[in-house]
């Protein structure tokens, strides 16, 4: 992924070629993909410029990540347009957000999400955000100054702290958007800043890996997403950059999106719904009083007593009388 301004960096610039240390992470997987099991799409920043998205989407392209905003201080100027000519074009669509690391996690997010919401927020078809995680480096701990590649602040963070402002980030905008976020970086960032967290892999793994086919670094069995190149030329776009891969069929990545909320259940006629029989009550009789087999109220049970000793009274009377006589 791209900011502001680009450089390049050997572990962590998109234009960069293969890194050394890429095939040495250890408990890494492999995965590549063929055919139909690939879909192409790209991502974007404003330093691509204008882009004809209409050509885009003709020569292939499913969809793209959007990066809308960085840190608190960055709001991407072609987002918005970027952003709807995307959806004009038919192209499934993805808002990201590039993470630093030395600002809290929670005031990032709020950041996305009121650009996001700027833009009329996520809708029926979208892809989820992306996180693109790739600041701080490790050469960062022991420089003066950030040397991430992007302006703005991205000096070195403790893993722990790394950890818990990632974390914020993915838990607050998965609450205000009610979907999974994916997340972005290359393959040796993770185990270079020391952030190995087996939660990593409950999010969709986006892997920056520039080979034959993707390395995909642990905790994850595999990944979802694949930048496989930072130097290609697009139709629609003026200047080379990046192409991803969706590892799975058309199908499978519309299932990534945000889908129809399920539709309320039936509305029921006052008139019907009075006319429908009650529940049955205990031991599945009914519980209306016109039921043959519902239990007598327990006043009628006494009166029929009653009326039984009333009546053997009248009788012992009567036997009485007649022997008098």
């Amino acid at each position: 992924m791209r900011g502001a301004w680009i450089a390049c960096v050997a572990v962590a610039c998109a234009a960069c070629t293969e890194s050394p240390r890429e095939h040495s992470i250890s408990q890494a997987v492999t995965q590549c993909g063929s055919g139909s099991d690939l879909v192409e799409g790209v991502d974007v920043y404003s330093g691509d410029g204008a882009i004809d998205w209409t050509k885009l989407a003709a020569s292939g392209r499913r969809f793209a990540f959007i990066k809308a905003t960085q840190g608190n201080y960055d709001v991407q100027s072609t987002f918005g347009s970027d952003w709807s000519g995307a959806l004009a074009a038919g192209v499934l669509r993805s808002p990201y957000h590039f993470f630093d690391g030395t600002i809290d996690g929670v005031t990032q997010a709020n950041s996305f999400l009121a650009e996001l919401t700027a833009v009329g927020g996520l809708a029926v078809g979208d892809l989820p955000p992306m996180l693109d995680i790739e600041c701080p480096t490790a050469s960062t701990q022991s420089a003066s100054s950030s040397d991430c590649e992007y302006t703005g602040s991205s000096g070195w963070v403790p893993p722990a702290t790394l950890s818990n402002e990632i974390f914020d980030w993915l838990d607050t905008v998965q609450q205000a958007t009610n979907t999974t976020p994916i997340l972005y970086s290359y393959v040796s960032w993770f185990s270079d800043v020391e952030l190995t967290d087996p939660r990593l892999a409950d999010y969709p793994l986006f892997i920056a890996s520039y080979n034959a086919c993707a390395t995909v670094p642990a905790p994850w069995p595999a990944a979802t997403f694949w930048q496989y190149s930072a130097t290609t030329m697009v139709p629609g776009i003026a200047k080379a950059g990046d192409v991803d891969r969706f590892f799975g069929s058309d199908g499978d990545l519309e299932k990534l999106t945000v889908q129809p909320a399920a539709p309320p259940p039936p509305a029921v006629d006052a008139g019907i719904a009075a006319d429908a029989p009650e529940a049955p009550g205990p031991e599945g009789r009914g519980g209306g009083c016109e039921s043959s087999n519902a239990p007598s109220p327990w006043w009628l049970a006494g009166f029929a007593g009653l009326v039984v000793v009333i009546r053997s009274q009248r009788r012992r009377k009567s036997k009485r009388r007649k022997f008098a006589r």
